[in-house]
């Protein structure tokens, strides 16, 4: 049973209990014709209990056959109210002594289901919420929801495009709830999980207004942010550390140490610029450093090359069956925003030092999930170069270009990530693997500089992209690390709403 449900029923058995212990003087006061319509109200509300508890528990519920035993003593009562006094007031001891049973079963033999709601926007970024879910779906008095939601393109002038639904691209051991089935005002779940922090302050994609923060705040006992992305040490961009997501949130799941210490810093220091302190929640409450859950999903997946599509596994694998390099290439929005033209030149570049390496390596190019959202929106001059390029690339197949939903498949397959600064830097480094940050306006991939010291992470500033592809070697390991933070997240709010 609904946690506010059995909230309202023992309000209502706890009503009937002091009503049964002033009825004989109430009834003395009243006429037969009134009497009887007290009594009468009186049984309607036995009847509600008994049906709410049927519709919840089934009808063979043990506290059903009082409940009926209640009716049948105020319909005796009703029909007795011109006999002796002494019958009735047995009559109403009984009723008494029936509503404190009835009461007390309520409390210890109906058990409280939670209702636990996921709400993720774009199926990419799925895995922030996806371990969590799991913990939740395994846990008996635990009903859990995921409904993704909807999404509008911003068009330039920052009116809304066309929508958006990806509720039917979700692995299929995931039960997807469509979101025209699913009413947050109605259903009122005890915890709601999101991760779309923006609302209607993102330029790029946004969200029918129902399920901004503030909103869905309204019904729910609590609502937490878990950030679609993973930080590097030191923190987010500032903005992220109060966008609205994080504003009205009772709780914000954040990665441990320099991290979670930004967030509290900084959302501290905005609040009180704007004399907020009292509007929103303190920074040591709302704040939780329980780590992210999408390294969950990263470190616990296992990739098999037998196991990836056809058209992957040809450009993989060799003619004698070894494995090729796979470098994951990365293009982000705010690289694209800075530098515009230049990136098609960086990528003409990129392009022609992987075709000519086919042999030995597969270039895996993923571009950021909504660049060509961003570029709609914000640089639509650019969006036909662009788009030949993709053109091109897929056509030409000597290289993989990563439409799946999921970014994960290609961390975890791929040897070396070249590209923009990203979230997903942080995720390679938990798996230990070579990483170039590109540099734009570096075009020459073989100019002459010292031989760099081969290290995780390098800039293209002192590594060129040939010393780095000389750095990646093929690997069939699997993941020496385990993650299980989405169990501890819900294990957490499962013993606060509890």
């Amino acid at each position: 049973m609904r946690k506010q449900i059995k909230a309202q029923l023992l309000g209502s058995a706890q009503y009937l209990v002091q009503t049964a212990e002033t009825l004989e003087g109430i009834l003395k006061g009243l006429s037969k014709e009134v009497a009887v319509d007290v009594l009468s109200q009186i049984q309607e509300l036995v009847i509600q209990i008994g049906n709410t508890i049927e519709d919840s528990e089934g009808e063979g519920h043990e506290t059903i056959p009082r409940l009926e035993q209640a009716c049948e003593l105020l319909y005796q009562l009703s029909c007795s109210l011109d006999q002796a006094e002494s019958g009735n007031r047995m009559r109403i001891q009984n009723l008494k002594v029936i509503f404190m049973e009835v009461k007390k079963e309520i409390e210890e033999k109906i058990p409280v289901k939670l209702e636990i709601l996921f709400v993720p926007y774009q199926v990419s970024m799925w895995d922030s919420l996806e371990s969590v879910w799991m913990a939740a779906r395994e846990e008996e008095q635990v009903e859990s929801y995921v409904v993704p939601i909807p999404f509008y393109d911003v068009r330039p002038d920052n009116s809304l495009g066309a929508l958006h639904y990806e509720g039917d691209k979700y692995p299929d051991y995931v039960p997807v709830t469509p979101y025209w089935q699913y009413s947050i005002e109605k259903r009122k779940p005890d915890i709601i999980f999101f991760h779309n922090p923006y609302d209607e302050s993102n330029s790029v994609t946004r969200v029918p207004e129902q399920y901004y923060a503030k909103n869905m705040k309204l019904h729910t006992d609590l609502l937490v942010y878990i950030p679609y992305f993973v930080s590097e040490v030191g923190g987010p961009s500032d903005h992220q550390c109060y966008t609205h997501g994080v504003l009205f949130a009772d709780r914000v799941v954040v990665q441990p140490e320099s991290i979670y210490e930004k967030y509290c810093t900084i959302y501290t220091k905005v609040l009180k610029q704007h004399g907020l302190e009292d509007a929103f929640v303190p920074a040591e409450e709302k704040f939780l450093p329980l780590g992210s859950p999408k390294f969950d999903k990263l470190l616990n997946m296992q990739c098999k090359i037998e196991d990836l599509p056809v058209e992957w596994r040809e450009k993989i694998l060799k003619p004698d069956g070894s494995r090729k390099k796979i470098i994951f290439y990365n293009l982000s929005i705010v690289p694209l925003l800075t530098y515009r033209e230049q990136i098609l030149k960086k990528i003409d570049s990129v392009f022609s030092f992987f075709k000519e390496k086919r042999d030995e390596a597969v270039l895996l190019w993923r571009p950021h999930p909504l660049l060509i959202n961003t570029i709609n929106s914000m640089i639509p001059q650019m969006k036909e170069a662009y788009l030949q390029r993709v053109k091109e690339f897929k056509e030409e197949e000597w290289g993989i270009y990563d439409e799946t939903p999921d970014s994960n498949l290609a961390l975890v397959l791929s040897d070396g990530y070249y590209g923009d600064w990203s979230s997903l830097m942080t995720s390679y480094r938990e798996m230990g693997k070579p990483m170039l940050l590109q540099e734009i306006q570096i075009i020459d991939t073989r100019r002459r500089i010292e031989m760099p010291k081969k290290k995780q992470l390098q800039g293209e500033d002192t590594c060129t992209l040939e010393h780095f592809y000389d750095f990646v070697f093929p690997s069939n390991e699997k993941n020496s690390k385990q993650s299980n933070v989405g169990e501890k997240i819900f294990q957490y709010f499962l013993q606060k709403i509890e």
